[in-house]
């Protein structure tokens, strides 16, 4: 029987470094998945043993989540319940956000490399999807002035992720400004996707930009930071009119209740993450010491938890070497731009790190 599905559905091959979990040698180390390897905060594990079973039966209704994401960033902007959506995760909210803006002939703006569901979604959507390219002789660092330039009345949709995925590299508050007000001007509505934001200071985000900017769309999660992938909780915050039009393309209870709960709580600890973003710059310098002659790290910000290595062969299969030497990473080549002598480590447990550092050392020198 054929069906009536979309033709394109069927012939397109969709790239996303989502899989299946890869066997390693004994004694070997996971520095693929992004979320905090050490965990969630103290005092969550109290939270859903004091949840009460008869919460399950009802539809989820919790303000925990509202009234948490309200309360953390009251420093930085007066936040209502009509400024955010809560999702499953920061990748619903791509998806979300994405067809509010799938219109005929719609173009969108990215950089090469980023975050590939994003990109993946705007082609299997049939957007335009054009991008700057992070340039190897520029060590990968983003050219804001050439991403400006780019800004032209004819885009949609701009999409930046800061942290940026897979180098780890923050662009200063101060750009996102400029990037803003350009596209503002132009008529373009600029995501800021802060899956990793928890990992660089809370005035960079660009949060504090909604109550000036209605062309603005920020996205956070709590699985990197907060180590909640499990949970499945992200949001969306934006001006109003933007929410209730994202409302109308998806189901009104996203996020289970136990998961708004356990969200709200979380977003109260102070300084959860401040300990491991010194742990992890102190291993990206070890890192960048011992690189040896052939690897070399892009340009990061040394507190995110991830970064982008690469060997200087292109035939060189690192994501390959690395398992040998009992690491597993993202390989290169499920991002646009790069291939197979490219991989995305996020950086491990301190008890971890030697093996990552053995790794490197060893790769490096053949």
């Amino acid at each position: 029987m054929k069906l009536k599905i979309r033709k394109e559905l069927c012939e397109m091959e969709k790239n996303s470094y989502a899989s299946d979990q890869i066997v390693l040698p004994e004694g070997g180390i996971d520095c693929s998945e992004g979320c905090n390897p050490y965990g969630y905060p103290e005092g969550i594990l109290q939270v859903a043993r004091a949840f009460k079973s008869e919460r399950f039966a009802p539809y989820p209704h919790s303000m925990a989540a509202y009234n948490g994401i309200c309360e953390y960033w009251k420093s930085q902007c007066f936040l209502k319940r009509d400024n955010i959506m809560l999702t499953d995760g920061s990748i619903s909210a791509i998806y979300i956000i994405n067809n509010i803006f799938n219109v005929k002939g719609a173009k969108v703006l990215g950089i090469a490399p980023q975050f590939t569901d994003f990109g993946a979604n705007i082609r299997l959507l049939g957007m335009e999807y054009v991008s700057v390219p992070l340039r190897r002789e520029n060590n990968f660092q983003i050219d804001i002035e050439e991403l400006l330039d780019k800004i032209t009345g004819d885009l949609s949709l701009l999409y930046i992720d800061n942290p940026n995925n897979p180098t780890g590299q923050v662009v200063d508050s101060k750009d996102i400004e400029r990037i803003l007000k350009k596209a503002e001007d132009c008529g373009v509505c600029v995501i800021v996707d802060e899956a990793y934001g928890d990992f660089m200071p809370k005035d960079n985000s660009a949060v504090k930009f909604l109550a000036s900017y209605e062309n603005l769309i920020v996205i956070r999660t709590l699985s990197k930071g907060f180590g909640l992938a499990g949970l499945r909780v992200g949001y969306i915050l934006a001006a109003e009119n933007l929410i209730r039009c994202m409302y109308k393309m998806t189901n009104p209870y996203q996020v289970g209740e136990i998961s708004r709960e356990l969200a709200g709580a979380a977003l109260t600890v102070e300084n959860h993450i401040a300990d491991h973003m010194e742990n992890f710059a102190r291993q990206k310098r070890e890192l960048r010491e011992n690189l040896g002659g052939e690897l070399r790290m892009a340009e990061t910000c040394d507190t995110v938890s991830i970064c982008l290595i690469y060997h200087q062969d292109s035939k060189v299969d690192l994501h390959r070497r690395f398992i040998e030497e009992g690491v597993l990473t993202v390989p290169g080549a499920e991002f646009d731009e790069l291939n197979s002598s490219y991989v995305r480590v996020r950086m491990p447990m301190e008890k971890d790190f030697p093996v990552l550092l053995k790794a490197v050392k060893k790769i490096g020198q053949e």
